[in-house]
């Protein structure tokens, strides 16, 4: 098992992520904008691009000021340029340039649980976080899945959302590091008592967001992951939120408790005039099942405006991803997960 902190991607990985054609990756490399390391591979040394300088390409990417004509990168900016190579040549290998996120405080959320609710944000998060964008993990579920998926097994020992709402503690002082780029405020057993003490608290609904607000400029991307219920905590992080990504099982189930999600999320945007993006992603598809075909079609029906394009295929990926505290990336590489994430990640960050 490889942590995601320290995950490398071969040449032909990376250019997969990055969407570029596989004859640019030497020229990029040439002019400093990707960088290599050499790793022993069994017996064989391979060159490979570790997350970190992944993360600086698309920063530097994203944040790059061409001159126009001249030739050369902006002032300040860190990218070296051969002699010969135009910036204009530069700009057309990069490919893909993600912009910044269009919803900032993104929430994952079903009142049904066995959704895949988890599983999704954790890759989700560190999709994110490959694409060079600084994110905020928050786990608001007391089982803790989202803190484990991002390979945190002590949360037990660490301050929770939990604190910061009840205990008034510092926001800052609850959050850890997980990788480069990705920071996590954990959950643990104690956040299942939150709902009486915060029911007594004045501004309730608002707690939460508030104490987001005072990190937020830290951070590209905020994301937290809700406890299956209609619970208050659930509440104020809709309150918080700019888009709720409602996560719907492709069975009979979980489609059925849709129009209570939806009820919910609309009553809670009316109650207190908060303007809230929704997006409802098909999760854990077969097409080998008439039912899963069947739930789709209706999803796609009934809640077009919201569906999302993409679909999460069920895969057994995504599954040992769980099971190793990885990512899909690190599993399979070429995988249908990999592609259905990759896609998924893009939709909800930039449209």
């Amino acid at each position: 098992m490889v942590p995601f902190k320290e995950m490398c991607f071969t040449p032909a990985e990376f250019i997969n992520l990055a969407k570029i054609d596989k004859s640019e990756f030497a020229r990029l490399e040439g002019v400093g904008l990707v960088k290599t390391i050499k790793r022993k591979m069994g017996n064989v040394d391979r060159k490979m691009v570790t997350l970190e300088e992944v993360r600086n390409y698309f920063q530097c990417v994203r944040a790059q000021k061409f001159a126009s004509g001249a030739g050369a990168v902006s002032a300040g900016s860190p990218i070296p340029v051969t002699p010969g190579m135009s910036m204009e040549s530069v700009a057309v290998a990069t490919g893909f340039i993600p912009e910044s996120p269009k919803h900032k405080v993104q929430m994952f959320y079903n009142v049904k649980g066995g959704t895949g609710k988890s599983t999704l944000t954790a890759q989700f998060v560190m999709r994110a976080v490959m694409m060079g964008l600084n994110v905020l993990a928050v786990d608001l579920d007391g089982q803790g899945h989202l803190s484990v998926n991002l390979d945190i097994l002590d949360a037990h020992e660490r301050p929770t959302i939990y604190d910061v709402l009840i205990n008034d503690l510092n926001p800052a002082e609850a959050i850890m590091n997980v990788a480069p780029g990705l920071d996590l405020i954990p959950a643990n057993l104690g956040l299942c008592n939150i709902e009486i003490p915060l029911n007594s608290k004045t501004r309730r609904e608002y707690r939460l967001a508030e104490a987001l607000a005072k990190i937020s400029d830290r951070y590209d991307l905020i994301v937290a992951d809700t406890n299956p219920a209609a619970s208050i905590l659930n509440c104020s992080m809709l309150v918080a939120a700019n888009q709720v990504n409602i996560v719907c099982a492709t069975n009979p189930l979980s489609f059925h408790g849709m129009s209570l999600v939806m009820a919910t999320v609309e009553e809670m945007a009316r109650e207190f005039r908060h303007e809230l993006a929704v997006k409802i992603i098909p999760n854990m598809y077969d097409n080998r099942e008439v039912i899963s075909q069947e739930v789709l079609g209706e999803l796609k029906s009934q809640f077009a405006d919201f569906c999302t394009q993409s679909v999460v295929n069920r895969s057994a990926d995504m599954n040992e991803a769980t099971k190793r505290r990885t990512t899909v990336w690190d599993v399979n590489p070429r995988g249908v997960a990999v592609s259905d994430l990759n896609s998924l990640t893009e939709e909800l960050l930039f449209t």
